[in-house]
């Protein structure tokens, strides 16, 4: 890995339309040139939630972005403590060459302040921040970061709501890369 890479990190559960979007987005408008998806092992606000296992996450991500040789994938928050101080760490020490910054929607702006050590995200990472819908750039917070804002057209697809349409019977078509679609069904139909 080298240049300027962003982060997405994430549950994953499942990868989807949406995750690979704005991935996609990223290198278009020239914001990174490569992208690193990180399934997290523990996710703070979704350690309850989270449905299928890590290697289970990990495998369709990777058959997700296998075709793109600007998207990548890291293990690295497998054990981890889900926070993403100590991921930027770790990342940090394994490729000290690599200039990265990390993706997170404008539904965090509000809250980014409780998160892990704020004062070394705030000083030693840059923000890749992704406008939702609902959730205002907050430019007393973006002011205080080293941040991006990047302009797109958001994709509204939910891992949420994929769960509930495979619980449902319901189609994924479109929400998920197609040649995943049936064994994303079939490992959540198994959940269920």
């Amino acid at each position: 890995m080298q240049g300027k890479v962003a982060v997405l990190g994430g549950s994953f559960d499942p990868v989807h339309s949406g995750h690979l979007h704005i991935a996609n987005q990223i290198l278009q408008q020239k914001v990174a040139d490569a992208v690193l998806f990180v399934p997290s092992g523990n996710h703070h606000f979704k350690k309850t939630t989270i449905v299928l296992p890590f290697e289970k996450r990990y495998a369709l991500v990777q058959k997700a972005i296998q075709n793109n040789p600007c998207f990548a994938i890291s293990d690295t928050d497998k054990e981890g403590s889900g926070y993403t101080a100590h991921l930027m760490q770790k990342l940090f020490k394994l490729y000290p060459n690599v200039d990265f910054s990390f993706i997170i929607g404008s539904d965090n702006l509000e809250q980014l302040h409780l998160w892990y050590d704020y004062p070394y995200l705030a000083k030693e990472l840059h923000f890749i921040i992704i406008p939702r819908p609902g959730y205002p750039l907050l430019p007393e917070v973006i002011n205080q970061l080293k941040a991006t804002v990047l302009n797109i057209e958001l994709c509204s697809v939910s891992a949420t709501e994929i769960r509930q349409r495979i619980k449902n019977g319901e189609s994924i078509k479109g929400m998920v890369p197609e040649e995943l679609e049936q064994e994303i069904i079939r490992f959540y139909q198994e959940k269920t």
